[in-house]
């Protein structure tokens, strides 16, 4: 089975449109989204009723959950709670309760869907280190967890005799005697000093999983963005991915 993994979209439409064409391009017959459809970016319900109409598995982000009032904002910066306050203003009652029922994460035979981290998902943890990687693997019971939340691709590896290394790979062979923690990086806003949007390829059958980037108009954004006056170091930062 090939599956699409998107995460952190914040509402960055023209980001996801793009993500959702090449999925279709590559035939995926499932897409997980593993959480933030909403924060920094202008298009906030276009992108929240996109996912939820294409989507077969969606799990809570942070942003999703302070969107909803179910998280206090005082854990956010200063820029990201004016994005949150202004995307409360478009957001409807209908939206706010569809982000509020999303589950913190969901698991299968064979994978985990989180948005942050697989101990406490309600504490937003980032995975960044081995050693915070060794706690999530300590969680796990299955082979594969997929993670976003810190906008940073990243492949953490368990061996059969526990010892964890970290890739930074575009693709992978997964093996069966081996766990992985993949973080997916961000569709709406990447960090990792790469402005093109980013999104996971899952190939079940050949065990493969890749990590795709793709140039999008990132100056349309920019431009709703200016329009709306969201924070400028928002708007700036997509043109580098920082």
């Amino acid at each position: 089975m090939k599956i699409g993994i998107v995460s952190d979209i914040h509402g960055n439409l023209e980001a996801l449109e793009t993500v959702l064409g090449s999925l279709q391009e590559y035939g995926v017959e499932r897409i997980l989204c593993l959480g933030d459809l909403v924060g920094y970016g202008p298009d906030p319900v276009a992108c929240v009723e996109r996912i939820m109409d294409t989507a077969d598995i969606v799990v809570a982000g942070n942003h999703d959950q302070a969107v909803s009032g179910l998280i206090d904002m005082d854990r956010f910066n200063t820029q990201a709670r004016e994005a949150i306050e202004w995307t409360r203003t478009q957001t409807t009652r209908e939206i706010n309760d569809t982000l509020a029922g999303l589950p913190l994460t969901v698991s299968g035979d064979s994978m985990t869907a989180v948005h942050a981290a697989p101990f406490e998902p309600e504490a937003w943890h980032y995975l960044l280190t081995e050693a915070e990687a060794r706690r999530g693997f300590s969680f796990l019971k299955n082979p594969v967890c997929f993670v976003g939340h810190s906008h940073i691709p990243l492949i953490f590896i368990e061996d059969r005799d526990g010892n964890i290394t970290m890739e930074t790979a575009a693709s992978i062979h997964l093996e069966k005697d081996k766990r992985y923690i993949i973080n997916v990086g961000s569709v709406g806003q990447p960090r990792d000093n790469d402005a093109r949007t980013c999104m996971g390829l899952w190939d079940t059958t050949a065990s493969e999983f890749v990590l795709e980037r793709l140039p999008y108009p990132v100056w349309l954004v920019q431009e709703k963005m200016a329009r709306f006056e969201l924070p400028v170091s928002l708007i700036e930062r997509l043109s580098f991915g920082i």
